[in-house]
């Protein structure tokens, strides 16, 4: 597969990660343990990609770019209400950066840099939360393809920041999956203990019940 082909399968692939996730939040109204932050990091790391894209004369990155924020965007609509000051405040802190960044010549540098920005706080959020209930999966199953198609073109065309990107999201991808599938379990486990508790509790009862019953009537006897 030629570096071209392999740069629009990556395109492809990385578009198609951005939906699952929205198309829960949708579907099943849940944000827990989902990141807003990390969705507006992300949109803003896309729209400084759409920029540089066109000031660069790249109509595959800024093409992908405009196509990436209509998921982008409703992500960050799904999870306004869950949006603080502060994720407002590190998002704007981010913005600040790319435009300095814009300022000084390094912004390219910068934007190859961002995928710890959108991503790391959604690996931090995983972590520290024991319900990840409103995540979708299939988003960072499809991470991890993503991360092997762009690591893959990197390595074809030697290029150090698409070989650090497909590094960093394959990292993110393993911890938030293996904390999702803990969390589950662990909560399944906790669920059928409490059921088995609530069963128990209710036979223990009946047959109290029973007990009680059975002493009154030969009381009665008597």
């Amino acid at each position: 597969m030629n570096a071209t082909v392999l740069a629009l399968v990556a395109s492809a692939v990385f578009l198609v990660r951005l939906l699952p996730q929205p198309i829960r939040l949708a579907r099943t109204g849940s944000v827990s343990g989902v990141s807003a932050l990390a969705a507006l990091t992300s949109v803003l790391t896309t729209t400084g990609w759409l920029a540089y894209g066109l000031w660069a004369g790249l109509p595959v990155v800024w093409a992908v770019s405009v196509v990436a924020l209509i998921p982008g965007i409703w992500t960050v609509v799904l999870l306004r209400r869950e949006t603080t000051r502060l994720d407002v405040a590190a998002a704007g802190s981010w913005l600040g950066v790319q435009v300095a960044a814009a300022v000084v010549g390094l912004f390219a540098a910068v934007l190859a840099a961002g995928v710890l920005v959108t991503q790391g706080p959604q690996v931090v959020k995983s972590i520290r939360e024991s319900d990840l209930s409103g995540i979708a999966p299939a988003t960072w199953w499809i991470s991890v393809l993503d991360a092997a198609t762009w690591g893959a073109y990197g390595v074809a065309i030697g290029d150090a920041a698409l070989m650090g990107y497909g590094v960093v999201l394959m990292v993110s991808a393993a911890i938030v999956l293996s904390r999702v599938y803990w969390t589950r379990r662990h909560r399944s486990v906790g669920a059928d203990s409490a059921r088995g508790s609530a069963d128990g509790g209710a036979q223990h009862l009946a047959d109290g019940g029973g007990d009680g019953h059975g002493q009154a009537t030969e009381q009665q006897h008597a």
